[in-house]
């Protein structure tokens, strides 16, 4: 069965299996408990405890926690998983780089640890941005790899003003390098974001010297509605005045 874990911060969904978990598990605690979290929050944050007392899954209670992991692929910003079952460890090695988010493993003996892991706050981002609203401008400074957390982050800031302003007149992106990705999860979440809101963006200017960035316009005009153009470092003035054209 699972039980909720109490006295976690608000974010964070704490469950502890013990016995045999079956399919009302997951009907009765786990989804109404996760889907809470996320009329509250953009992304929740899981401590999943396999005790000693934990003995797998019933038939229903192994298809219902696949239906959970499909639906809510992207619900977790962070999964610290504790337990001392052999095949769960192997299990969370093998496949947890395919989870958008942090997964960490922990023994029993690190339930504390686990704890303040999973609730303490995100690092510094190397996305900087900067949400004009008044000019309907966004302004991204990546110095950095990306993480998928950057584009919840910047979808949670930006998502409101969008939902009320309609649309943004323009995107300014300065870099002076190609930043690149931190994971797979990283550029799947880049993907997502670029895929739900380049239609509610009248002009995007690329603001660099690197020859990748400079030729993204040329290629990105081919499946972006927004209308993208290339401008050097030194034009960054240049790039503001053409964004508050359009």
């Amino acid at each position: 069965m699972l039980q909720l874990i109490p006295g976690l911060p608000e974010q964070v969904l704490g469950l502890e299996a013990t016995g045999k978990v079956g399919a009302e598990d997951y009907r009765d605690v786990l989804v109404p408990a996760l889907e809470e979290k996320l009329r509250r929050h953009r992304r929740a944050r899981l401590l999943y405890v396999l005790g000693e007392e934990f003995d797998g899954y019933t038939g229903g209670g192994a298809w219902e926690d696949a239906k959970v992991g499909m639906k809510h692929l992207t619900a977790f910003e962070r999964v610290a998983v504790v337990t001392e079952s052999d095949w769960v460890w192997n299990l969370v090695q093998a496949f947890g780089f395919a989870i958008p988010g942090e997964v960490r493993l922990f023994g029993l003996d690190g339930m504390d640890e686990a704890r303040e892991w999973v609730a303490e706050p995100p690092a510094e981002s190397d996305l900087h941005f900067e949400l004009r609203e008044e000019e309907g401008i966004l302004i991204l400074e990546p110095r950095g790899e990306l993480e998928a957390e950057d584009f919840e982050r910047l979808g949670a800031e930006l998502d409101p003003y969008l939902n009320a302003s309609g649309g943004l007149v323009g995107l300014m992106v300065v870099a002076r390098h190609f930043p690149g990705w931190d994971d797979l999860a990283a550029f799947t979440s880049h993907v997502r974001f670029v895929r739900e809101h380049h239609r509610r963006i009248r002009r995007i200017a690329i603001v660099s010297d690197d020859r990748i960035l400079s030729a993204l316009p040329r290629l990105a005009a081919v499946f972006l509605s927004a209308e993208p153009r290339a401008f050097a470092m030194d034009d960054r003035e240049e790039a503001l005045q053409w964004l508050q054209e359009g």
